[in-house]
């Protein structure tokens, strides 16, 4: 990047960039601008179109455009609603100088992924095209400016190509179906049936979609696609005189309509709407209690000191409030499963303070809301402790100063949609795009001058604004009038007394694990580059220090067998108990103990199983890293397998057996397993035996393998190599030496399919417009000796993926989104290539002879060499950029030492990938897709 923070941030910290010292009082006499970045460039074009552009080197070489309109679903008229995200679509179909069908090829031999590097977005207010660039050469650039060019006001727009894409559009709504649509249409009705924004979701409806046609895409297309009307942002490694220049020559021909747009006017909420309930019976998901407050809307536009006042205040109460609702979740007899208030702006209408309640599972839904209510009164009657505020400021301040040493390391992905949110538009309320250093500045200043009664206040003026609006979720859902006297005898009641004194803090119990382990072996791995120390207690340690991203330590513990050590009739245990290992605790502290000894810190600690080792896994800044290192020595001498988070578990059981028959690619999978592999451990398990789990299950399971199995641990980031040694020699070297562990892998289950190919036909409990078609290939079970032959499966599946969208969903509009998977696992389950379609259950038939037609058309041979380019190319475009990433790193030197292989993996897969020849991946696609697939189907019964 062209601006360098750090040498800039002491300034910004006393207050220099503002103009201002000292902390800014709760009522500022008059609004204070804050500055947007000075490293941007903003202009208007004689025709109208804003632009603003930033120079930033990640990744080197590249560029990140955004175009957005500002126009969305709610400037659309009644009978063409989903007109704006269907045109979003048409511009992918055809322009003045990309021809249907030309797009994506044109686009992939330049490195663009369709999807990843090239989409669209529609939002009630904004139609945004992206366009991410690995490679910003002339020819690059060309392609691109030139398509954004089109997007304005060439889009071709023809009639062959309306009416597919109307199938594509209906297939993404009918993607879409379902309990929890089902259940948002009916909340939106309740809650403003008047309200344009809530009941215009940018989809549109079955029959509004099926009533737009050329004219009424040509009409809105004029109407909102105007230079005086869209934004260009590009971010990305070119001279901004060179940028501003592209800009210019491509956009300044794009005339300007004579006349003004006009624009839908607000629908204001009926804010002295009475107490009222929705009353909601579903089986399928999760039970709520929902409870919403409605105050006026208001711009706090343009961004200022104000602005942000506002914002931090309503951020420390929210995250008071919640912390505190958490705590009372926790514990085997919770009154509740889960609680938390969140804001919520619907559009430009309304504001929302909502408090929403999850009944524990068993429980009592009386006792959970009363519970919940009780604590938002406490908070309105007594206000907020000044240590509770001190953690949260801690907590934002430490995540500020991150953010500074991070801000060169930045994407200019990122930036670029950041300065994009950023820019007005009609109907939002962005905020300032403000370098990180200034943003910190700006924290000091306003949160010094916020105390606990201006909290309060501000809470209660949110809290107070309008009589509630409830609704109540749940499978045998309490009347309207029940629900009413809670909240009567509540909020009519005494109130609630005040939080007792806080206990006194604890004493992190783990800070000293004995003396540093001592160094057996010190070497540096050449190839491809780091150092591996071995202690003498039988710890490996990979140590790289890479500083791409700055102000980062990734850490990962390597144990243990994972999945291919566990019996098969406790792998259920298994895979859910991971979820919950840090979540019970330490022996000495619990999970709430250790997040309040340490507010300011970045600590985690994720636990999963894999198919041959279980895995701890972190993330942390370089000032925490002795810290989190001796959390997750903690974990692997001392963990607590606390039930602190039973109403949780119990949630996630009950929420997965009733909503999994609704989801059609759930059944279906369970389906084909049950077909393939009859009883499989990974089926679904009997619901009696998960609700019955408790911590003391999961401790059986994991406690042998966290204290008894051998250590690999993979440190890298932004710190010196001796310093993590150091660091980790106090923790992992300093425990005792281990031994082999439990489980020695080898008896677990393994997928394998056999000989039989059968065709499944299942039945889902979902939306009636909704199913999916799946088809699978299996393959071998991956092994390094066979890589060059996976490779050329993996590149064989990117080009499938193009072939596969192009005849479903392009020629045939028959689905949004179809997708090919390729599985593999070194001496795991046996790999397989599976093609997966959401569609109607009318284009069901139509999709499975599509997917037939394409594969065998491939086992055939009828693959051209620019097939294989366009589907690596994009892929080769981003290699350099990932090898140097901290991530990269972290991937390839995890585990390294238990497999060898991977670093080899790592090196020859850029050579594999380039030097594939389109035979390799014939021969791949003959040996491997000429025989007949397992195809299976997931519907309703057609009488249903």
């Amino acid at each position: 990047m062209t601006i360098r923070w750090k040498a800039a941030a002491v300034a910004l910290v006393t207050g220099a960039w503002i103009g201002l010292a000292g902390p800014v009082s709760a009522t500022p006499p008059a609004r204070q601008l804050v500055p947007t970045d000075p490293s941007v460039r903003q202009g208007v074009l004689p025709n109208g179109l804003r632009y603003a552009l930033m120079r930033n080197d990640r990744p080197a070489g590249g560029l990140s455009i955004r175009l957005r309109f500002d126009v969305g679903s709610y400037e659309e008229p009644e009978a063409h609603r989903g007109v704006a995200h269907f045109l979003e679509h048409m511009a992918f179909n055809g322009t003045r100088n990309l021809a249907e069908g030309e797009l994506s090829r044109r686009f992939a031999e330049a490195g663009v992924a369709f999807g990843r590097d090239q989409n669209a977005s529609t939002s009630l207010f904004a139609t945004t095209y992206k366009l991410d660039l690995p490679r910003a050469d002339e020819e690059a650039l060309d392609l691109a400016f030139a398509w954004l060019r089109d997007v304005g006001d060439g889009v071709l727009l023809t009639e062959a190509a309306v009416a597919r894409e109307q199938g594509v559009v209906l297939a993404e709504y009918s993607a879409r179906l379902g309990p929890a649509m089902t259940w948002w249409e009916a909340y939106q009705a309740f809650a403003a049936p008047e309200a344009r924004s809530l009941v215009r979701p940018p989809i549109g409806t079955p029959e509004t979609i099926r009533a737009i046609d050329r004219t009424a895409l040509a009409a809105f297309h004029r109407a909102w696609y105007r230079p005086d009307n869209a934004v260009l942002v590009a971010v990305g490694d070119l001279p901004l005189d060179a940028l501003e220049d592209r800009v210019r020559q491509t956009f300044d021909d794009w005339a300007a309509p004579t006349g003004p747009m006009t624009r839908a006017p607000a629908t204001p909420f009926d804010l002295e709407r009475p107490l009222d309930v929705l009353v909601y019976p579903d089986a399928v998901l999760a039970a709520s209690i929902g409870l919403c407050r409605l105050s006026p809307w208001a711009s706090l536009e343009p961004d200022s000191l104000e602005r942000r006042r506002t914002l931090i205040t309503r951020g420390l109460w929210m995250g008071i409030l919640n912390r505190r609702l958490e705590l009372l979740s926790q514990g085997v007899d919770a009154p509740f499963a889960g609680a938390a208030v969140a804001w919520s702006p619907w559009s430009r209408e309304a504001n929302a303070l909502c408090l929403n309640m999850t009944p524990a599972v068993g429980g009592d839904w009386r006792e959970g809301l009363v519970t919940a209510l009780e604590e938002v009164r406490r908070l309105e009657t007594h206000g907020v402790e000044d240590r509770e505020i001190a953690r949260i400021v801690a907590a934002q301040k430490s995540a500020n100063a991150s953010a500074v040493e991070q801000a060169e390391d930045r994407y200019s992905q990122t930036l670029v949609d950041a300065l994009a949110s950023s820019l007005p538009l009609h109907g939002l309320d962005p905020a300032g795009f403000v370098s990180p250093p200034e943003t910190v500045s700006i924290y000091d200043r306003v949160v010094a001058g916020i105390d606990a009664d201006h909290i309060r206040a501000d809470f209660a003026a949110a809290w107070n604004a309008s009589d509630p609006l409830i609704s109540v979720r749940m499978p045998e859902p309490p009347s309207a009038e029940s629900i009413r006297e809670v909240w009567r005898e509540v909020m009519d009641g005494p109130p609630p007394t005040a939080r007792p004194s806080a206990e006194a803090a604890a004493v992190w119990a783990y800070a000293n694990f004995g003396p540093a382990g001592a160094i057996a072996s010190r070497e540096i791995v050449p190839t491809p580059g780091f150092t591996r120390v071995r202690f003498e207690n039988g710890v490996i340690l990979n140590v790289k220090t890479i500083g791409h991203t700055r102000d980062l330590v990734q850490v990962a513990v390597q144990l243990g067998h994972g999945r291919s050590g566990v019996p098969d009739e406790d792998y259920q245990i298994a895979s859910l108990g991971a979820h919950f290992v840090y979540r019970g605790g330490l022996g000495r502290h619990s999970f709430r103990e250790i997040q309040e000894l340490f507010p300011d810190r970045r600590l985690n600690l994720g636990v999963q199983m894999e198919a041959d080792v279980f895995q701890l896994h972190a993330s942390t800044r370089p000032a925490d890293l002795e810290t989190q290192l001796q959390l997750t020595a903690a974990m692997l001498t001392d963990p607590g397998f606390r039930d602190d988070f039973a109403g949780q578990r119990r949630q996630a059981v009950d929420f997965l057996y009733r909503a999994y028959r609704t989801q059609p690619a759930s059944v279906l999978s369970l389906a084909v397993l049950e077909a393939v592999a009859p009883g499989s451990p990974r089926g679904l398990p009997d619901r009696e035996f998960m609700e019955g789990l408790t911590a003391a299950d999961f401790e059986r399971l994991y406690r042998p393998v966290l204290i008894e199995a051998p250590l690999e641990v993979t440190i890298v980031g932004d710190m010196a190599e001796d310093d993590i040694i150091r660091l980790a020699a106090t923790t992992f070297g300093a425990l005792p030496p281990r031994s082999r562990g439990p489980g020695a892998g080898g008896e677990a289950f393994l997928l394998r399919y056999g000989d039989a190919r059968p065709i499944v036909d299942a039945i889902h409990e979902g939306a009636p417009d909704q199913a999916v078609f799946m088809a699978s290939w299996p393959l071998f079970v991956a092994d390094p000796a066979r890589r060059r032959e996976q490779r050329a499966l993996e590149l064989l599946r990117t080009i499938l993926q193009d072939k596969v969208r192009d005849e479903v969903r392009e020629a045939l509009g028959a689905a949004y989104s179809p997708a090919v998977r390729l599985n593999f696992e070194d001496g795991g389950d046996q790999g397989a290539l599976s093609v997966q379609v959401v569609t109607s259950p009318g284009d069901v038939e139509r999709v499975r002879e599509a997917v037939r037609r394409v594969v065998a058309a491939s086992a055939a041979g009828q693959l051209s060499q620019a097939d294989l380019d366009n589907a690596r190319e994009p892929i080769l475009a981003r290699i350099d950029d990932d090898r140097a990433t901290n991530s990269w790193w972290y991937r390839v030197l995890n585990g390294s030492a238990r497999d060898p292989q991977q670093l080899q993996d790592a090196l020859d897969w850029e050579v594999d990938y380039r030097e594939m020849t389109l035979e390799e991946v014939k021969s791949a696609a003959a040996t491997w897709l000429a025989g007949p697939a397992i195809e299976g189907v997931a519907a309703r019964p057609r009488d249903d």
